[in-house]
């Protein structure tokens, strides 16, 4: 059976989720780059004096937490993408249904890569093949 839409699907979804990969690894390596935290310091105290250093140090620590966790569910979502493709390839669609839908789910701060990786999974698992029906004359 042609699985093109889940084909294409997917691969749309590797394509979205290497490009948000590469856009957080650059935005996680400038902010790595500047000193982050001088920066909110210093525009908190022309401003006003409503946070302390600790909290300052921790919200930008909570901040790149939230960057690397996206990272690591990126790199997740294109390895498990890939693998879904090749499978989907190979002729082997339930399998590539259920690595879709478990990429999609572990993508879940990613709302494109989701989209585009819990659709095709449901349709690998939910179509069924034709079968051929003889006709007797």
């Amino acid at each position: 059976m042609k699985r093109t839409w889940e084909y294409i699907l997917s691969i749309i979804g590797v394509s979205i989720a290497a490009v948000f990969l590469i856009v957080t690894i650059i935005s996680a390596v400038y902010l790595n780059s500047i000193d982050l935290k001088e920066m909110v310091d210093y525009s908190l105290m022309t401003d006003s004096q409503e946070f302390s250093s600790s909290e300052i140090d921790m919200s930008v620590k909570f901040f790149m937490g939230l960057l690397w966790v996206g990272i690591i569910s990126l790199f997740i979502a294109l390895a498990g993408g890939l693998i879904a493709i090749f499978l989907l390839k190979g002729g082997k669609a339930k399998g590539a249904g259920i690595l879709l839908i478990i990429t999609g789910i572990l993508t879940i701060f990613h709302v494109w890569p989701l989209i585009f990786f819990i659709i095709p999974g449901i349709m690998c698992l939910v179509r069924k093949p034709r079968e051929m029906v003889e006709v007797i004359e």
